[in-house]
């Protein structure tokens, strides 16, 4: 790895785990009985539930990318929280839909807050110029992320 491929290794892992560090403080402050990753699985189900009829384990584990047993998982330990709840379809009983409850409101208000706040503070750091290189920047990482290029062990 040449010096500046370190460099950016090290500015990846440590923002990646910085933004961690600063969510899971978010949200210890706005709830205590929630993980990170359940907090995403909220945000998914928040985000499928929009096309009308609820998203079903399917659809939610790959928007999170995870397996079907991995997500019913999640939603039923959400569920069992309070968070969620599973409900068959009424004309395809094979369909279990997941919708969120009112208990989940809040907690996704106060993670889009932590985010939008999160955005507005680097960016005020930033002038319009840099913040145009940066979303230019990261938008090329994510398809480099989401493509067939960084799949199994060829990364």
């Amino acid at each position: 790895m040449t010096q500046r491929e370190q460099q950016l290794n090290g500015f990846l892992v440590t923002v990646f785990n910085d933004i961690l560090r600063l969510e899971e403080a978010s949200l210890r402050r706005s709830c205590d009985n929630l993980s990170v990753t359940e907090l995403h699985v909220l945000d998914a189900i928040a985000a499928a539930s929009g096309s009308g009829s609820p998203p079903t384990m399917a659809d939610l584990a790959a928007k999170v990318g995870v397996t079907g047993g991995t997500m019913t998982v999640a939603v039923k330990t959400l569920e069992q929280k309070g968070y969620a709840l599973r409900a068959r379809d009424e004309r395809d009983k094979r369909r279990v839909g997941v919708r969120l409850t009112q208990a989940a409101a809040p907690v996704l208000a106060a993670h889009d807050a932590f985010h939008k706040a999160l955005v507005r503070r680097a960016c005020a750091r930033l002038d319009e110029a840099q913040t145009a290189a940066l979303c230019t920047a990261l938008a090329d990482l994510h398809t480099f992320f989401t493509s067939n290029d960084c799949k199994g062990e060829n990364v």
